[in-house]
């Protein structure tokens, strides 16, 4: 039950962020549209010296066809700015930009708006540091239980050194071409990783260590076995739904060119910002990306089975080397 309120209250607040931020991304490109219509007219009527409030968006095209039927050369040399509502709600809204642009140009306009950019930084801030916490169990714990460093080696120093490496490895973001490289990560380093990942442990759970053991451990910690609901999601509509929504989108991703977006004051439809084709080794990086953390889980348990194999009856070591002790729930039974 917990889960499900859990699952229920996250569908919700998603729902309401979608509804906030689409709003304000819509209030920004309308903004932006007005303000663009707003400098062609004052073009057009500063070029034929039109009296004020004779040019208005609802005849601002019959008014450019009188203008350029009566004086095609003084019509000619005047310069307009596209127009276009829909790229100016795409534009911004990919990756840093959504946070750094659109909500800091959106927060500038509210009341008492250092206010709101101050707690807007800060809860930033907090949303990363917090990320960070979960990254870094995720990082630490595998290659404690892994011994792959010195057990004698304090967790701190291990969390210290893996801080370290990563900071150094980040100073790539803070290039002139830093934005390019979190677009690329952004894009791809996120995306079929965690899918594959999300389905192996669930493949990996439901038919490897099997889901009858699964359920025995459920109802030992909790005093009974999952329902109905839980036993169809666990064994074929979760593991259905994630293995169709990495097909197509693996599809989708192999079919189309990578590109990324770049702005340029000189581009011929500016404000638009165009689409610039990756270089060939940029395939090579998103394959690096994708690659390593996927084949991580191939590989491994490759080699964990060639090693129980290679190994003596008496001599495999599970990943918990302590004692078992007595729960309060009642006694541990292998």
């Amino acid at each position: 039950m917990d889960s499900v309120i859990v699952s229920v209250i996250n569908g919700f607040t998603s729902v309401f962020a979608a509804t906030v931020i689409y709003s304000i991304i819509g209030f920004r490109a309308t903004e932006r549209f007005d303000d663009c219509f707003h400098r062609n007219i004052l073009t057009l009527m500063n070029g034929f010296d039109l009296p004020e409030g004779s040019v208005t968006q609802e005849n601002f095209e019959a008014m450019q066809q009188m203008c350029n039927a009566t004086n095609p050369v003084t019509y000619a040399q005047l310069q307009f700015q596209t127009c276009d509502l829909n790229s100016f709600l795409s534009e911004g809204v990919e990756g840093t930009g959504l946070a750094f642009i659109v909500f800091t140009e959106a927060i500038t306009k509210m009341p008492v708006s250092p206010l709101w950019s101050v707690l807007f930084f800060i809860m930033l801030f907090c949303l990363g540091l917090s990320s960070m916490f979960g990254n870094m169990e995720g990082v630490v714990v595998p290659l404690q239980d892994l011994n792959i460093f010195p057990k004698k080696w304090p967790k701190e120093l291990l969390t210290g050194i893996i801080c370290l490496v990563t900071y150094l490895i980040a100073f790539i973001f803070s290039l002139n071409s830093g934005q390019y490289w979190v677009s690329l990560l952004d894009q791809y380093a996120g995306s079929i990783p965690l899918l594959i990942v999300a389905f192996s442990e669930m493949f990996s759970v439901v038919y490897i260590y099997g889901i009858d053991r699964f359920n025995r451990d459920i109802k030992f910690m909790i005093g009974h076995k999952p329902n109905l609901f839980w036993q169809a999601m666990w064994r074929v509509i979760s593991p259905l739904i994630m293995l169709v929504i990495f097909l197509f989108f693996f599809v989708i991703e192999v079919t189309k060119k990578m590109t990324y977006i770049v702005w340029d004051p000189d581009y011929e439809e500016f404000p638009k910002s165009p689409r610039i084709d990756y270089p060939g080794w940029a395939y090579a990086v998103v394959v690096v990306v994708t690659g390593v953390p996927s084949l991580i889980i191939p590989c491994f348990a490759i080699y964990t089975i060639i090693r129980n194999r290679c190994q003596k009856p008496g001599d495999q070591q599970g990943l918990v080397s302590t004692v078992s002790t007595a729960s309060v729930n009642g006694d541990l039974k292998y």
